[in-house]
């Protein structure tokens, strides 16, 4: 599991370096990317479960979880808060890249069903408003900024050499893939899972998975698994599968040769 994140991260970085390529005989100002592994509002996801409601006992492991209330928008009163895409200047090649702000100073990156995790801030420096944020693809640095009336567009200025990047916000994005039809279930999987050094694993009776590292990445797939066999796929521009051992004992999982203890879904 944690082997193929690299495999991805390597895929994600190859993906950009292709794009930035084409990019060049264009000029930046034309307009219009785990495996470890933002998501949409409730009403507009294809959510993979409903997470148990109320309150539990002290010590008592939630199994189930709501996939797509994590990394939602928590404040609206941050003009940045929501999801945005690149559509002119720099970064504006990554037409399938998606950014989330969640009001609270967490910034997403997203292709496909993988993202990553940065951190942003939004304040005075030198008496200007400067907008920060490093997210490896497209946004990387301060910025000092101009919203349209309308808050729906805004564009970024690079304190550092000046280019520019203009964003648009978007309705939400919605990163969790749809249920695939009869999948292969062993109920020992089932329920959250988590290493020592930040890592969540979770997999859904509906066939769905999902695996973070801790604010750093984070992946959703769709999953079969039978036999001591998982099969999972994933998409950045188009989908790939990746096959793993794995078997449960008690409350440890072995997946790809890494332990697993498990935990409450209310962990992740």
């Amino acid at each position: 599991m944690k082997r193929s994140s690299l495999k991805i991260l390597c895929a994600a970085l190859s993906l950009v370096t292709a794009l930035s390529l084409t990019a060049c005989g264009t000029g930046n100002n034309t307009g219009s990317e785990s495996k470890q592994e933002t998501t949409a509002a409730p009403e507009t996801t294809q959510a993979a479960t409903q997470q148990t409601s109320g309150t539990t006992p002290s010590g008592e492991i939630v199994t189930e979880a709501d996939l797509s209330k994590l990394f939602t928008v928590k404040s609206a009163e941050d003009p940045f808060a929501g999801d945005w895409q690149i559509t002119d200047g720099t970064g504006s090649q990554l037409e399938h890249f998606y950014y989330r702000f969640d009001g609270s100073g967490t910034a997403y990156i997203s292709v496909g069903t993988i993202g990553y995790i940065g951190t942003y801030t939004n304040e005075k420096q030198d008496g200007k408003d400067v907008f920060t944020t490093q997210l490896m693809f497209g946004l990387d640095g301060s910025y000092t900024y101009a919203f349209s009336e309308d808050k729906k567009t805004v564009t970024l200025t690079n304190t550092a050499d000046k280019s520019t990047s203009t964003m648009k916000k978007i309705e939400s994005v919605d990163l969790v893939p749809k249920a695939p039809e009869s999948p292969e279930i062993d109920e020992a999987l089932l329920g959250a899972w988590k290493d020592e050094n930040g890592a969540y694993l979770y997999f859904d009776k509906s066939g769905v998975s999902f695996e973070e590292q801790k604010g750093i990445n984070f992946f959703y797939y769709t999953y079969s698994a039978k036999d001591g066999s998982i099969t999972q796929t994933y998409s950045m521009l188009e989908e790939s599968t990746d096959t793993y051992t794995y078997s449960v004992e008690g409350n440890t999982l072995t997946l790809n040769d890494y332990a697993y203890s498990r935990c409450s879904a209310e962990e992740l």
